[in-house]
């Protein structure tokens, strides 16, 4: 059986399922609350086996890839094989085709052969992938000085709109499948904000980078490295690597173990500085677009 999520009790319940299946990468049920709140297109999924919990998915508009939703179907190791990976694809279709979507995006781990075989199986391709990087973090950690002239200070609140034309450069530099949209831009901006640690470069008062991490409650310890932008006129002078370096400090300085950061495939630029840092190749999320499954009936229109 295939319900939409709707109560909070549920949500915790499809924030459980998920964990379970993705142990690696732990949601926060606050988080997709507010991811809920935020996004009022976005759906929620739960596949019951024999009365109990066994699968989840999602379904969205994709921010990255226009006329897709993002769709993530996951189901417990225990349940497999027994359709119901399938009928939360259904699903997460039909509500694309409510969102007059033409296609479906997802992702898929490189040490997940299950998951790329059952993406394949409905007709998905690989258009992109992100590779996971990891940093330890030691007490000797030590920062590199900044370029002459460019000074490296935390983020103020009033920073806020002065990284905007970074940020927007940087999205529009991406190598990514699809262009980058505004509201990402914004929600860099607004991570920015929220992060647990945010520094931005500085030339004669004009903010030309920024670097941020944030916490995740339910890694211990770990802090995600978000998004490193360096204005266009002011890079290949180093001023990433500080960046990137004074956030190492500051995590261990703080009792953290670890960093872990996201990049694309194709984006050598960025690989190289992380590389330098430190950073430790890991596992490799694999972007996959895919057809709309035939209409199943099982989901009701609603207004959206």
């Amino acid at each position: 059986m295939i319900r939409e999520v709707v109560t909070r009790e549920e949500v915790a319940t499809w924030t459980r399922i998920r964990n379970l299946v993705e142990p690696g990468e732990p949601a926060v049920l606050d988080d997709v609350l507010r991811t809920i709140e935020r996004e009022p297109k976005r759906r929620l999924f739960i596949a019951s086996l024999g009365g109990e919990p066994a699968g989840c998915a999602f379904a969205a508009p994709s921010e990255s890839m226009p006329g897709c939703a993002a769709v993530i179907p996951r189901v417990l190791p225990a349940a497999r094989r027994r359709g119901l990976g399938e009928a939360l694809l259904r699903a997460c279709s039909d509500h694309a085709r409510m969102l007059e979507s033409d296609a479906l995006s997802s992702h898929v781990r490189s040490d997940d052969p299950d998951g790329f075989a059952f993406a394949e199986r409905f007709g998905f391709v690989e258009v992109d992938r992100q590779l996971e990087l990891v940093r330890a973090l030691r007490q000797s950690d030590a920062p590199s000085d900044p370029p002459p002239g460019i000074e490296i200070v935390p983020l103020r609140s009033g920073d806020a709109e002065s990284v905007r034309p970074v940020a927007v450069e940087a999205a529009a530099d991406m190598p990514l499948p699809g262009p980058v949209t505004a509201r990402v831009v914004d929600d860099w901006i607004e991570g920015l904000l929220g992060a647990t640690a945010a520094f931005v470069a500085v030339v004669d008062g004009e903010v030309i980078g920024f670097a941020s991490l944030t916490a995740n409650d339910a890694r211990p310890g770990v802090l995600e490295h978000g998004l490193t932008a360096v204005a266009r006129s002011q890079r290949r002078r180093g001023i990433a690597t500080a960046l990137k370096r004074r956030l190492v400090v500051w995590a261990a300085g703080n009792g953290y173990r670890e960093l872990v950061t996201w990049t694309q495939e194709g984006n050598a630029a960025m690989k190289a500085v992380n590389s330098r840092v430190g950073f430790c190749p890991g596992v490799e999320a694999i972007t996959m677009r895919g057809p709309l499954l035939p209409a199943s009936g099982c989901l009701r229109r609603q207004a959206l």
